[in-house]
């Protein structure tokens, strides 16, 4: 598994460097941590002959911002060894580096998550204020856009109280859906671990529903299948025992409502540590969803969300 872990040094950073322990992560694996500079690649060798024909003042100026530049990119090096040096002591067993790169933060994530073969980004949230909330609008909602991986976006619950962990996954019966049930399901969680799977019902995924029912029907000669309630019960019950095989302790819930705000109130009620989400839902509308749900319980959530998408391994298979 290749872990991507972007990094800034404020403490949301750190809090998801400790939450790290409590995501179920291989005993083995690759990681990086990436700590983005804000500002302007480094110039070419030889890039200050060409302003010689600049005022001497401006010429001056530009150097300056140059050096500035400089050393905000060794401190980013040196926020990411240090960020190295804490995941490496969680866990000795990882292959573990560090980089830093002039970049914009989201974009650079991407980049650094394409040329690697990134399987999972780890990202700080900021939270539930106004500057907070930008953080989750310009950095996070881009890399959960546009990522070719799974993102986590981690936030650290203050208090456990001594109580098993709380994991929700989100089921609608889709590709990606099942792809989160199988991620949790194939990691290394507590053995008191107790997982929730939540469906929520409304009328888009009912009309989904009912296209795929309708097929289903086509190919039957017998049976009635146009029951909603029935295959929704089936369904979600099925990604339920389909972790209990994996020696997890599973049970499925079917709401009304909206998605997103049944999450959330689920997540909220269960006092839920992390929940996990497909990226892609029963529609097929990618993007709808990036926008409507996962975002909206990323940036709404009180615990850790995690964005799944199938691991590429899996689909070059």
């Amino acid at each position: 598994m290749n872990i991507l872990i972007g990094y800034d040094g404020s403490e949301c950073a750190d809090a998801a460097l400790r939450e790290l322990k409590r995501a179920g992560l291989p005993y083995e694996a690759r990681s990086v941590v990436l700590t983005i500079a804000d500002v302007w690649p480094p110039s070419p060798p030889g890039a200050e002959d060409n302003m010689s024909d600049l005022d001497q003042r401006i010429r001056a100026r530009v150097l300056e911002l140059r050096e500035a530049d400089k050393r905000v990119l060794v401190e980013a090096g040196n926020k990411a060894a240090r960020a190295a040096h804490i995941v490496q002591a969680s866990f000795p067993n990882w292959n573990v580096r560090s980089h830093a790169s002039a970049d914009s933060p989201a974009w650079g994530i991407l980049k650094e998550a394409d040329e690697w073969l990134a399987d999972l980004i780890v990202l700080g949230s900021h939270g539930m204020s106004v500057t907070e909330r930008l953080f989750i609008g310009s950095v996070s909602q881009r890399v959960m856009t546009h990522a070719s991986c799974s993102v986590r976006v981690a936030r650290e619950r203050k208090e456990y109280n001594g109580r098993p962990l709380r994991l929700i996954v989100g089921f609608d019966g889709s590709t990606d859906a099942q792809a989160a049930v199988f991620e949790v399901a194939s990691r290394s969680w507590p053995k008191d671990t107790e997982i929730r799977v939540v469906t929520a019902v409304d009328q888009r995924m009912l009309s989904a529903i009912a296209t795929r029912v309708l097929r289903l029907r086509l190919s039957l000669e017998n049976g009635d299948n146009n029951n909603h309630e029935a295959w929704l019960e089936t369904m979600t019950e099925s990604a339920a025992e389909r972790l209990n095989v994996a020696e997890l302790k599973a049970t499925s819930f079917i709401a009304q409502g909206e998605p997103k705000r049944v999450l959330l109130d689920s997540a909220r009620d269960w006092e839920a540590d992390c929940i996990f989400l497909g990226a892609t839902g029963l529609t097929g509308l990618r993007r709808l969803l990036i926008g409507s749900v996962s975002s909206a319980v990323t940036a709404h959530a009180p615990c850790t969300v995690e964005v799944v998408r199938p691991r590429r391994l899996a689909e070059s298979a």
